[in-house]
């Protein structure tokens, strides 16, 4: 069943483009879907998703759609619950957005230490949009990631890093107008806090906008190469989740095994208006029922 719904949404949806996205490289067995916003000047990239209401539920990407990228056991979900939401706004504005909700049971973001970004909760996600396996983070290979944290106890604030913190000459790249990023939480005193815990847990929400690019360099935007995005357009996507409360030191991941072995990055096709808007975007099947079928 599966493989038949994903040979439908493979047709209508991505053509050519998903046969570089073999399905083995995601968690789902199936790839990911970014919808295009229908008004970004709407859009406040403040850790609220009171903005993001335009969004069909079916292409949230759910706890089901992720796996341990070390393939330790999935926390219970009393332990932690994720959520997000994957869009994109045309030209001119030309930017990847991303909405992130964790349920926890604690939050952690007592490290002090920026140069190890990924300490304790945090959201590390990245983009390849030429497709080459990881090579390292210096720029003159296509594949880079970022890490978003709330800055409140780390040394030199920043919500939005290079994953790799000695990349002092990409840091342009992490910070406006080149992207913009938010973390709140609920209870809001909970990002107060070195360690928060709760009978109930916390909801933290991680938000962001960020301009793509196929090439970095280290003399900045100008210099570099920006990724146009459009519909249709395949752009492998990492989005991991950190969760720093023992014992759960692990990635949650949207990428496979299989990639993970081959330092590649999930898949995601870039959805337009019409695409998801329409009844028919994907001829018999909806992205609802391929979710559906996961268990098959």
């Amino acid at each position: 069943m599966r493989k038949m719904l994903l040979g439908l949404a493979i047709i209508a949806l991505a053509g050519a483009a998903f046969a570089q996205a073999p399905a083995d490289r995601n968690a789902n067995g199936v790839g990911y879907y970014v919808l295009q916003i229908p008004n970004p000047a709407s859009m406040a990239i403040d850790g609220s998703d009171a903005d993001w209401a335009w969004f069909d539920p079916t292409y949230v990407i759910t706890m089901d759609q992720f796996r341990s990228e070390q393939d330790a056991p999935m926390p219970d979900p009393a332990d932690m619950e994720i959520t997000a939401k994957l869009a994109w706004s045309a030209a001119p504005e030309n930017m990847w957005y991303v909405f992130v909700k964790v349920h926890d049971d604690t939050l952690d973001i007592e490290s002090t230490d920026v140069a190890n970004p990924w300490a304790d909760d945090c959201l590390n996600f990245g983009w390849d949009p030429t497709d080459a396996p990881r090579a390292g983070d210096d720029g003159r290979v296509n594949n880079y990631a970022y890490v978003i944290k709330s800055p409140n106890f780390l040394a030199t604030p920043e919500t939005m890093t290079n994953s790799n913190w000695g990349l002092e000459g990409m840091r342009w790249a992490a910070r406006e107008p080149n992207a913009y990023a938010a973390v709140a939480s609920d209870p809001p005193e909970a990002v107060q806090s070195p360690i928060w815990t709760s009978d109930t847990g916390v909801d933290i929400f991680y938000e962001f906008k960020a301009a793509v690019w196929d090439r970095r360099s280290v003399d900045g935007a100008a210099a570099s190469d920006r990724t146009i995005l459009e519909a249709g357009k395949f752009i492998p996507f990492l989005l991991n989740v950190e969760d720093g409360d023992g014992p759960w030191y692990f990635d949650i991941t949207i990428r496979s095994s299989a990639a993970s072995a081959a330092a590649y990055f999930a898949g995601t096709t870039l959805l337009g208006l019409s695409d998801y808007t329409s009844p028919t975007a994907v001829e018999e099947s909806t992205w609802g029922r391929i979710k559906n079928s996961f268990g098959q």
